[in-house]
């Protein structure tokens, strides 16, 4: 059951996706902190030479959705990436659009997560699949939401949701830049490993773990 489900991920299907800008384009919720962060990020010199140094092309599948906050905070860190390298060829779709699609991408109880990234080769043969944002960054997202936590302390309770999520934009603007080099070193380092391993261990699985990792 499991492999006909991963075999919805086709070229055909892969080709209706969008583009980086046509995805901005199209966002309704969060898109003018996206666009920052997607500005603010700066591809370290490493991922470029990796990525670029790749012996042949590949494609990278993006499901995400605008009022994530984790797909805020690593959407536009990947997007940049893809867009900064002749290698990748790029699509993006609405997670909300590509449920069942989206879920046989995931374990069976972390259906729903979003967002997910998936590198293919040129044959569509799936080699990484990285989920939600870099695991690495985790303790970061935990300090955010206990600064946030610590300034909302007060308020009434629509008050405080209201700040809260005004403030977590701001606060992923702010590191957009640090984070992002956290992401795609992670993201990087799961490519480079999966693209160097067994076909039969493929595709691997990298991102935040659940349940969380103590």
């Amino acid at each position: 059951m499991a492999s006909t489900q991963e075999t919805q991920l086709t070229q055909e299907k892969f080709d209706q996706g969008m583009t980086t800008q046509q995805y901005i384009d199209q966002i309704k919720v969060n898109k003018d902190p996206f666009v920052s962060i997607y500005e603010a990020v700066q591809v370290p010199t490493d991922s470029l030479s990796l990525f670029n140094g790749l012996s042949e092309p590949i494609k990278l599948a993006v499901f995400t959705a605008d009022w994530c906050g984790d797909a805020m905070s690593t959407t536009p860190v990947i997007l940049k990436l893809a867009d900064s390298i002749p290698n990748i060829s790029l699509q993006v779709f609405n997670r909300d659009d590509e449920l069942e699609l989206s879920n046989s991408l995931l374990p069976e109880h972390r259906a729903g997560t979003v967002p997910i990234f998936v590198v293919m080769d040129q044959d569509m043969n799936q080699k990484v699949r990285f989920i939600e944002t870099a695991n690495t960054l985790v303790p970061a997202i935990d300090a955010m939401d206990e600064t946030i936590d610590q300034e909302t302390a007060g308020m009434d309770e629509a008050e405080a949701r209201q700040a809260k999520r005004g403030r977590r934009n701001a606060y992923r603007v702010e590191h957009a830049r640090a984070w992002g080099e956290v992401i795609l070193k992670e993201f990087g380092g799961l490519v480079a490993d999966a693209l160097a391993g067994k076909p039969e261990d493929l595709p691997l699985q990298g991102g935040t773990k659940w349940p969380p990792e103590d």
